[in-house]
């Protein structure tokens, strides 16, 4: 995951889902600093329900022992019914990712009425610059999938197909300031499964598409659907 990498879409997401105070929030897969922003949103009169695919992450966030928090280690299927939340919000770097009717069904099953959700995943090209390097190279198109998620038009039709209300989507583009090709490599190394050779290979083939060394700027793009239960 891109866990040393700060988030513009988390932001974005947080903002859009207007969390607040004394908020009853579910949120899958967000890593410690997201979740202790969250936790801080929320406020003391709050709660936050964190559910993790990562069980070593779960342990360390829970070692936190932080009040009105509780933290579950479990892969999301969207068959779950963790509780009936005022807020949902779904914001992984990367995936595996549930499909567009799996997150219907997560948000369906878990909103109290009037509940609201942001679901942002990657969109399905989320780093061209990194995927045009990767074909380059002649790799398997498919190992490319923790990067490639629903459009913004699939993933709000299965949420309105769903019965959710008020389902708006958003395109999102963000900018990565990063200071050089490596790092990015790096970020995506474990969603990627990289090995050695191939995360040098591929940082090799980053800097030749780019014909810079240098820092770079690094567009990713996002499909962010927000609505109502």
């Amino acid at each position: 995951m891109l866990a040393e990498v700060a988030h513009p879409w988390f932001h974005s997401a947080v903002e859009r889902l207007d969390v607040r105070r004394r908020d009853r929030l579910l949120a899958v897969d967000a890593d410690e600093r997201e979740a202790a922003a969250l936790r801080a949103l929320v406020g003391e009169q709050g709660e936050l329900t964190l559910v993790l695919r990562d069980h070593a992450a779960a342990e360390r966030l829970a070692e936190r022992d932080w009040r009105q928090v509780r933290i579950l280690a479990h892969a999301v299927d969207g068959g779950e019914t963790f509780g009936a939340f005022d807020s949902l919000l779904v914001a992984p770097p990367t995936g595996p990712l549930l499909d567009a009717a799996g997150h219907a069904r997560l948000a369906r099953r878990n909103l109290r009425p009037g509940g609201r959700f942001v679901v942002d995943l990657p969109a399905p090209d989320m780093v061209p610059d990194l995927r045009a390097a990767w074909l380059e190279l002649g790799w398997d198109e498919e190992r490319l999938g923790p990067l490639s998620g629903p459009s913004d038009l699939e993933l709000a039709e299965a949420l309105r197909e769903a019965g959710l209300r008020n389902v708006r989507a958003a395109l999102g583009s963000h900018l990565l300031h990063l200071p050089a090709a490596a790092d990015l490599v790096d970020a995506l190394t474990a969603a990627l499964e990289l090995g050695d050779e191939e995360r040098d290979d591929l940082t090799h083939a980053v800097v030749r598409k780019r014909k810079d060394a240098g820092p770079l700027d690094v567009l990713v793009h996002r499909t962010q659907v927000a609505g109502q239960r």
